[in-house]
C-alpha cells in the first residue's frame, strides 16, 4: 500500500532539484516496504513449525513497521487528498491490527485468520481505489493495482479457510508478502531508472543538498 502513496508525490511534483529529491525519497520509501514485506514472507515461509502466538506476534511487527511508514508518508502528502486518505486509511487499519495482536496474548486461529484477511481485503482496496483515481498521475500505475489485487486475493484466501492452522496461514501470508515486496522493490528500481538520467550523482547526496530548479 505504501508503494502507491509514495508514488503519487513525486508523479506531481516540478522538473528540477526538487524532482530529483521527492523521486529520491520515492525510492527509498518504496525499497524500503520492499524489504520489510520480503522479510516478513520469509521469515513465515521459512518457521515450519510456527505456532500461533509467533505468527501473530511477527504479524503483529510487521503491520506496525506498515502502519508507521503509511501514517508517515499520509503525512507528508497531505495536501493530495486522495492518496493522504488512502494512506491514513490503511496506516491506521494496521496498526490496530498490530496492537491487537500485541494487546491480545492468546489470539486463536481463527481470530488471526478474521483480522489478517480483513487487514489484506481493506487495505489492498484502498489501494486500488486510490490508483484507479490517481490513475492519470501516477507513475507505473499498474504495478500498484497488481499490489492491490494480489492484497485481495490473499485476505479471500485466508476467509475461504477460517479453520486453517498456523501454517497455512503463515504460507498465505509469506506468499503475500514475498509477492507484494517484489512489486515495490521493482517499483522502487523503475522510479529510479526513471529519473536517475536526471542528475545521477544527485541521488546519493542528502535532500538538503538538492537545488530546486526554477
Amino acid at each position: 500500500m505504501a508503494g502507491f502513496c509514495v508514488a503519487g508525490r513525486s508523479a506531481r511534483t516540478a522538473e528540477g532539484g526538487l524532482l530529483v529529491t521527492q523521486s529520491r525519497r520515492t525510492v527509498w520509501l518504496l525499497g524500503a516496504r520492499g524489504a520489510a514485506a520480503v522479510a516478513f514472507g520469509v521469515v513465515t515461509l521459512i518457521w515450519p513449525q510456527v505456532t500461533v502466538l509467533a505468527l501473530a506476534l511477527v504479524f503483529g511487527t510487521y503491520a506496525l513497521v506498515d502502519g508507521a511508514m503509511l501514517l508517515t508518508t499520509a503525512w507528508r502528502n497531505r495536501r493530495e487528498r486522495w492518496p493522504a486518505v488512502a494512506c491514513a486509511g490503511a496506516g491506521v487499519l494496521s496498526v490496530v491490527a498490530a496492537a491487537v495482536t500485541a494487546l491480545w496474548p492468546g489470539l486463536t486461529a481463527l481470530a488471526l485468520v478474521v483480522m489478517a484477511g480483513a487487514w489484506a481485503i481493506v487495505t489492498g482496496c484502498l489501494e486500488l481505489w486510490a490508483a484507479t483515481r490517481m490513475r492519470h498521475e501516477l507513475q507505473h500505475a499498474w504495478l500498484w493495482r497488481i499490489s492491490a489485487a494480489v492484497s485481495v486475493v490473499a485476505g479471500v484466501l485466508l476467509w475461504l479457510r477460517p479453520d486453517a492452522g498456523a501454517v497455512a496461514i503463515a504460507v498465505v501470508l509469506g506468499l503475500y508478502a514475498l509477492v507484494a515486496g517484489g512489486i515495490w522493490l521493482a517499483a522502487a528500481w523503475r522510479e529510479y531508472r526513471s529519473h536517475a538520467g536526471h542528475d545521477s550523482r544527485s541521488w546519493w547526496r542528502p535532500a538538503s543538498d538538492t537545488r530546486t530548479a526554477h
